[in-house]
């Protein structure tokens, strides 16, 4: 009996071993995923893909985007502005054109421009790329380019009792371009908004809707211009 009870522990150990009856389950490594990498040496600095080297080559790319530029030498500026609307009434061209004003007013504050000015029609590109816009303005022998443009939104409320309300939002952009590099040296965003009630005056709330969007405008636009110039002052320091 005591031999067939060490001949039965010796088997439940033998079982219980690495070796034994209990196998063990085999892992498999997991393959090392191929967007991990570790090293610089393997870090992608130009794109493999031959049709984004259409238009820059991967060298040219590398040199835009290591090179500094500075415009504080630049002094002469052109204006364009790529937004247009229809003008059906004198006092909206009237309000048009002294948003004109004001924004070059503003621009020509800044001690570092010699020369503002906007960019004549007759020389402004069928295709309003950079490249074009970039060419239109070494004619016209402008040091920078600044480019900008509009959106508006209106809000009308018709009122049964009172003056009928328009509210009128304005978002513009503007993109300052170094002529002679056609690097892009600044960008600024602004929003403005204003309610206006329309008065005895208005042939119509139409026009009163058109004032309200030529005023968002023109606040709009000032705005750029400060942002602008703020910017120029910071190189002059």
């Amino acid at each position: 009996m005591r031999a067939k009870f060490a001949i039965l522990a010796v088997l439940i150990a033998g079982c219980l071993t690495p070796s034994g009856c209990a196998k063990r389950k085999s892992v498999i490594p997991r393959p090392p995923y191929a967007g991990d990498i570790s090293g610089d040496s393997e870090r992608l600095q130009e794109s493999l893909f031959k049709g984004d080297q259409a238009v820059l080559s991967n060298q040219e790319i590398e040199r835009i985007l290591s090179g500094h530029i500075s415009v504080a030498d630049r002094r002469r500026l052109a204006v364009l502005g790529l937004s247009s609307r229809s003008l059906w009434s004198q006092s909206i061209a009237e309000a048009d054109a002294q948003n004109s004003e004001r924004l070059l007013q503003t621009l020509k504050s800044s001690p570092q421009l010699t020369q503002v000015r906007i960019m004549p029609a007759l020389l402004i590109p069928e295709k309003r790329t950079v490249p074009y816009l970039r060419e239109a303005a070494a004619r016209f022998q402008a040091d920078l380019l600044l480019v900008y443009t509009t959106r508006i939104q209106t809000f009308r409320r018709d009122r049964l009792l009172g003056p009928d309300e328009v509210r009128a939002r304005c978002l513009a952009e503007s993109v300052l371009l170094d002529v002679r590099t056609g690097i892009v040296a600044h960008t600024a965003r602004a929003t403005e908004s204003i309610a206006v009630k329309k008065t005895s005056a208005d042939l119509n709330f139409g026009e009163t809707v058109a004032k309200a969007e030529s005023d968002a405008v023109g606040k709009a636009l000032v705005s750029l211009a400060n942002e602008l110039t703020a910017y120029l002052g910071e190189l002059q320091k």
